[in-house]
């Protein structure tokens, strides 16, 4: 279960955020005038690195930069306030059964990190998942195709670029430091706005251990 759970983290993580003039101090983005703290991002991020801190080392993969999780964790945010924007927009409802976690699966979870806040990772997985559901539905109410286990996947696809694309028109912002351009790419090193490696490097030194995945 916690493979496909943490797949799920991955894929909404993929989301690009778009973004455009400044935000207010200790805002790490904002979406239509709602606010997402840097607070709210560093237990966010938190739970992303645990999530793929484990999973990259199943993959041997023995270490995370902390400030590519952060830029993952606010991207996964900002695309759950737009996903729920989209879906009441076009009367789109998903079942949360269909993102929640189970008792069962939450004990796992537990388990497998006792060290961890269970509720922080829970809230970040259902997130994703809340955002993948979304996304499926979205498409299936564009294309008129049932969602089913062959269509799924494309499905998915076709509705994270609907809310990628719908991210300019929510007037989303996030804080400079985070060095990501309109398509959540970092900012090239030539051109009006540059961010350069050195100050990525700083900025996961100053990171919790827990933050650094490393």
């Amino acid at each position: 279960m916690l493979t496909r759970v943490r797949a799920a983290v991955l894929a909404g993580a993929g989301l690009t955020l778009a973004a455009c003039s400044s935000v207010h101090p200790g805002s790490a983005a904002v979406v239509d005038g709602q606010t997402i703290s840097m607070r709210t991002l560093d237990t966010t991020a938190e739970a992303y690195c645990t999530l793929t801190a484990a999973s990259a080392q199943q993959q041997g993969v023995t270490s995370l930069s902390g400030s590519q999780v952060r830029r993952q964790a606010i991207v996964g945010l900002v695309s759950v306030v737009v996903a729920r924007d989209l879906a009441d927009a076009a009367g789109v409802q998903v079942a949360r059964r269909s993102y929640e976690l189970t008792g069962a699966q939450r004990d796992e979870l537990a388990a497998e990190f006792p060290d961890a806040d269970v509720d922080e990772l829970s809230r970040a997985i259902e997130d994703s998942r809340e955002v993948s559901a979304i996304a499926v539905a979205l498409a299936a109410q564009q294309t008129g195709e049932q969602p089913s286990e062959d269509n799924e996947a494309q499905l998915a696809e076709l509705g994270q670029t609907t809310i990628t694309e719908a991210f300019e028109g929510h007037d989303v912002t996030f804080a400079p430091r985070f060095g990501l351009d309109p398509s959540a790419g970092l900012r090239a090193e030539s051109g009006s706005i540059s961010v350069s490696a050195e100050p990525e490097a700083s900025a996961d030194q100053e990171l919790p251990a827990t933050q650094r995945c490393s």
